[in-house]
């Protein structure tokens, strides 16, 4: 019998492919064996996760505390906001910070949180039509118009505090993190705040503390109340809303007036808005100057849109909670025929009882001295700005400096005499750090003390960048280390001006001269 040989190969492949499956078999099934009985050693296969999307995502872990705000929709509908509701919206960080109506720079800090735009659309749809009102739980409440709502913000520039404007959107968020943790007592759970990516300053009052609700109002009418006095201002109406129920600030910044009818009016009164401008101190608690009052060195003029005019003596004005500048009825804002503003009071004629608000004006008597460029000596001061950076920032002018050296409520000038003779006068460096070492900048008890005994450093920097530092412990009303503006009664000598730092026991490497900021450097 004759083999044949491509039946010979069909058998020989055959069989090495039973072989190979064999083989295989075995290799597999050890290494399954292998995989069942160490199963630490295999490594995990990198699949994307589908919900990682970046820092906006709405699947994160948002870590929010318990909380629970009362939101209410353009046709009444309510929803109780919580925690849980949040977990599908997107999670905003990004920094912002606030201008106080003092003036003070807070931040910029890092926030996390939800947009306010998101939470809305859980009680529908919001338009032009619409502003929204949201409220605190100590009661105070600012109303934001749609603009606003868009993004449509003052913006400050952090270090500076000059106005800027932003290159990138703002986006007003209900804020549940600052720096990566809740929120301190007093300021949260949940904090209304405005965030960017550029981190700008913006203003204070629109910054609201353990929001409690969040209402859905008609549209309401912008307006702005002009202020003109020994300084000018435009005040907007959020601005105004904001003084009368300002909670940082005695006195008490709401009026109230009830009407022979029972209507109940609100505002602010009079004599504080005169204290904005009848100098240039304009928000602290003593920003009114009494004796410019006593002295009937103005008239208070009250002038509505269409030029009619009530005037009032300033004595009569002060300090009088009477007479009132009111934006509301019955809580909500004034009736056309009345609005944006009417005078109102108990001690009032009903002639002087003006609608139609515009304007508060300061006429000064012919020699009164409405500010002052140079000293009670009659010396020229050139300009000047001086950074207190802290807690707070604070850009001191030259006019700001002049008003504090006669400032009533507390002692500002104090003089040190040098080896020489040389008479130093100035403000002592504990009054300064007193402006910015926490977020009360003025009065008898501004500076700080348990800080300053647990020790900060305080850092004086030159115009050209030489800085020398002094302990806390050591300026600590200490009013022998001041802040130098004159010499033998005549300003600095332009090599070492506008300020110099000089004092009792400071070397001459310390006393730094062309001094432009001043900085508290906390632990």
């Amino acid at each position: 019998m004759i083999n044949n040989p491509i039946s010979s190969k069909r058998r020989g492949t055959q069989n090495n492919t039973i072989i190979l499956a064999i083989l295989l078999v075995l290799i597999v099934g050890g290494g399954i064996y292998y995989i069942l009985q160490n199963p630490a050693d295999v490594p995990e296969a990198d699949f994307p996760d589908p919900t990682d999307q970046g820092t906006n995502t709405p699947s994160e872990t948002h870590n929010i505390p318990d909380f629970e705000i009362i939101l209410t929709g353009p046709e009444g509908s309510t929803v109780n906001l919580g925690p849980s509701d949040t977990e599908e919206l997107t999670k905003i960080e990004m920094e912002g910070g606030l201008l106080t109506s003092a003036g003070s720079i807070k931040g910029p800090y890092n926030y996390t949180g939800v947009p306010l735009s998101e939470v809305l659309t859980l009680v529908g749809e919001i338009t032009d039509s619409n502003s929204l009102r949201v409220t605190a739980s100590d009661g105070y409440s600012m109303v934001f118009t749609w603009e606003e709502l868009d993004g449509d913000f003052l913006t400050f520039n952090p270090a500076t505090g000059d106005e800027v404007e932003p290159q990138e959107e703002l986006i007003p968020v209900l804020a549940y993190l600052e720096d990566g943790e809740p929120l301190i007592e007093g300021q949260g759970p949940i904090r209304l705040v405005i965030l960017g990516e550029e981190g700008l300053i913006t203003e204070g009052h629109f910054w609201i503390k353990q929001v409690t609700e969040i209402e859905v109002i008609p549209a309401i009418q912008e307006y702005t109340l002009e202020l003109t006095g020994a300084i000018n201002e435009t005040m907007s109406r959020a601005t105004f809303e904001s003084g009368t129920e300002c909670p940082d600030t005695l006195p008490n910044h709401q009026g109230v007036y009830v009407d022979e009818d029972g209507g109940i009016w609100t505002g602010m009164p009079l004599w504080l808005l005169v204290g904005r401008i009848d100098d240039t101190i304009t928000h602290t608690a003593n920003a009114y100057n009494r004796e410019l009052a006593d002295n009937n060195a103005y008239t208070v003029q009250v002038i509505a849109n269409d030029g009619y005019t009530v005037e009032l003596n300033s004595s009569f004005v002060k300090l009088n909670e009477n007479i009132i500048l009111a934006n509301n009825l019955d809580g909500e804002a004034l009736p056309e025929k009345y609005w944006p503003l009417r005078l109102v009071g108990d001690d009032l004629t009903k002639g002087q009882m003006i609608r139609n608000v515009a304007e508060i004006k300061l006429v000064f008597g012919e020699n009164t001295n409405q500010t002052t460029n140079e000293t009670s000596e009659g010396v020229d001061v050139p300009d000047f700005e001086l950074t207190l950076s802290g807690e707070m920032t604070e850009v001191m002018t030259k006019d700001i400096w002049m008003t504090a050296t006669t400032c009533q409520e507390l002692q500002h000038i104090y003089s040190w005499t040098d080896d020489e003779g040389n008479e130093w006068e100035g403000i002592p460096v504990w009054l300064l750090a007193g402006r910015v070492d926490d977020d009360n900048a003025h009065g008898p008890n501004a500076f700080n003390r348990e800080l300053a005994a647990t020790g900060y450093q305080i850092s004086f920097i030159a115009s050209d960048g030489y800085h020398k530092e002094l302990e806390s412990t050591v300026i600590s009303e200490n009013n022998q280390i001041i802040v130098a503006y004159l010499i033998n009664g005549e300003p600095i000598p332009e090599d070492e001006a506008p300020l110099r730092l000089v004092g009792e026991d400071l070397t001459s490497g310390q006393m730094v001269s062309a001094l432009e900021r001043i900085e508290l450097i906390f632990p």
